[in-house]
């Protein structure tokens, strides 16, 4: 009995041996699969591009706008950066800037969180706007043509391109107003919202975004205390990789613009961004593969990710770039 036993426990220990040979050698293709692409390569993709020549072409644009010759002089407009380099996540290929000129005093808004008491009380605290967006839109173009000169000012569908001169780069001027997407209301004194910006595309259309919250919730998830400083260094490796595969006709570009590619990574928790990247980019994959569409977030954490407007990803168009991206990593 005793001797069945020993040979049985033989047995167990045999197999437990061959058992762990076989893990080791999946691992070790784990392992292979995952740095598909080389560490020096992940390394250089995460650096951030320069910001100089940015930082003269967007005061060049303030300038034009704020100048006392200006029609916005006067006017209570606020002028910032958004996109990628406002978030600090451009890499050396992002060859224009950003830039808001919002005009707070009119607004837009969303009242279909309120009580019908609630919405009556704001008709009766806010009266009808005299300088709405297209004025401001206009006032936005006459400033630029007029410093820059017509030809160098573009009017695009939603944005107005600039080229603001010789060693300065191409800014997208965008005009807007502000958004309210009101959760209570009592008084104009007493409220509480999210707070955006809203634009028109040249059809009309009306298109409403939170670049602020994007920006201050990249610098949060950024942080010591959650990526260690390594949330903005993996999208860039995320947006090099994406100019890979575009450049070698592996994505087109139109269906994975930056920003979208931005906000999906943004939606990965925050452990997958503390190991080195040729672990944490296939396990940011996996993660976006894996998750249900209704549970991935913009970055602005108010707009889902992926949707039908204007501010969505199509669930079509996102899975076709991990779909792209997955294959690409492991045929580097």
């Amino acid at each position: 009995m005793l001797s069945a036993i020993r040979t049985f426990d033989i047995r167990v220990e045999t197999r437990i041996v061959q058992l762990q040979s076989i893990f080791d050698t999946l691992a070790s293709a784990f392992r292979i699969i995952s740095m598909a692409i080389p560490a020096g390569q992940l390394e250089t993709w995460s650096h951030q591009g320069g910001t100089g020549i940015s930082t003269n072409a967007y005061g060049s644009v303030r300038y034009a706008l704020t100048r006392a010759s200006s029609p916005l002089s006067g006017r209570n407009i606020e002028i910032f950066l958004q996109g990628s380099y406002a978030n600090a996540t451009n890499t050396h290929g992002d060859s224009d800037i950003d830039v808001v000129v919002l005009y707070e005093e009119t607004f837009y808004k969303d009242m279909s969180a309120l009580t019908p008491m609630q919405q009556q009380a704001h008709e009766r605290s806010f009266g009808i706007a005299t300088y709405d967006w297209s004025h401001l839109r206009n006032d936005v173009l006459a400033a630029l043509r007029t410093h820059f000169g017509a030809p160098a000012v573009t009017p695009g569908n939603k944005a107005i391109k600039v080229t603001t001169g010789a060693g300065r780069m191409t800014a997208d001027v965008v005009p807007a107003v502000q958004f309210r997407r009101y959760a209570t209301f009592a008084d104009r004194n007493n409220l509480t919202a999210h707070w955006g910006v809203h634009l028109f595309d040249a059809a009309g259309n009306g298109i409403t975004n939170y670049p602020k919250y994007h920006i201050e919730r990249g610098q949060d998830k950024n942080g010591a205390n959650r990526t260690a400083g390594r949330y903005k260094s993996t999208v860039r490796v995320f947006k090099n990789f994406r100019s890979y595969m575009i450049d070698r006709g592996l994505l087109t570009r139109e269906i994975a613009p930056s920003y979208f590619v931005e906000c999906a990574v943004y939606n990965a928790p925050d452990r997958l961004f503390l190991n080195p990247y040729a672990e944490s980019i296939p396990a940011i994959l996996e993660f976006l593969w894996t998750t249900p569409f209704p549970e991935l977030i913009s970055q602005n954490g108010v707009v889902p990710l992926i949707g039908l407007g204007p501010t969505h990803w199509s669930k079509e168009d996102f899975t076709t770039f991990l779909t792209a991206a997955r294959q690409a990593w492991t045929n580097f």
